[in-house]
């Protein structure tokens, strides 16, 4: 796996050392930043070589390289088992767009979600871009590939989580939420929203007030907002 962007590697660095088999840093570029990331890597033993910055474009496939590239053994998926102790999980459905995908991601490792929860179809994979997106935040965020996404929301609610979807026709307020549950928050795709059969499992079908013309919002941006009043009731609640 490849990934680029100095804030990708610096976050890959400090999220596992371990993964990363070599580091590649363009020719001719410095910096503060980048020297850090040379610096660490060699405290940890990562190889590092020096590269023309065309064979970086080539290797990644964009320009947008910021002069370093990381080559990553495989991404090490989470087994929903692993995550079954949290109490905020994150469940993706039809998202394709991976900066929205990472953007979600950011968002989900910010406000300290047990882990992100991404179909086997259907769905946007973890790649370069999505880890751009994220700033990194998909090195820390603990993933499960799933299979079935209605079969996966009846196990999590057997192990005690509530499932709550944005649903732009929903009924329920986000500070409606009780703090004290466990939730499963359930994101459908950028064009098609929830499914009609995951909309029918979730426990809470959230719609955010809008009070503009526009009349839905960005989906990492309507997560984003979901997730914070989650945190914030958690914060604010009475003991």
């Amino acid at each position: 796996m490849v990934i680029s962007g100095i804030n990708a590697v610096a976050e890959a660095l400090q999220a596992d050392p371990s993964r990363l088999l070599r580091i590649v840093v363009a020719k001719g570029k410095g910096g503060a930043r980048l020297q850090a990331i040379i610096d660490h890597a060699r405290r940890y033993s990562v190889p590092v070589h020096f590269e023309p910055p065309p064979s970086i474009e080539r290797q990644t496939g964009t320009a947008r390289h910021q002069g370093v590239m990381a080559v990553l053994s495989p991404i090490s998926y989470s087994t929903l088992d692993d995550l079954v102790h949290s109490d905020l999980l994150i469940l993706v459905d039809g998202v394709e767009d991976p900066r929205n995908l990472g953007a979600l991601m950011r968002t989900g490792e910010a406000v300290g979600a047990g882990g992100i929860l991404i179909p086997d179809r259907h769905s946007c994979g973890v790649n370069d871009t999505v880890i751009r997106a994220s700033a990194g935040a998909a090195l820390h965020l603990s993933i499960c590939q799933i299979g079935n996404v209605v079969g996966t929301l009846k196990d999590l609610k057997e192990k005690g989580f509530w499932v709550a979807g944005l649903d732009l026709e929903g009924e329920t307020s986000p500070r409606s939420l009780e703090p004290e549950l466990r939730y499963v928050v359930v994101v459908g795709g950028e064009d098609r929203g929830l499914r009609r059969l995951v909309r029918e499992h979730c426990d809470y079908r959230v719609k955010l007030p809008m009070k503009g013309k526009v009349t839905s919002l960005n989906m990492s941006v309507a997560a984003g907002v979901l997730l914070y009043e989650i945190l914030l009731n958690r914060l604010h609640r009475t003991p």
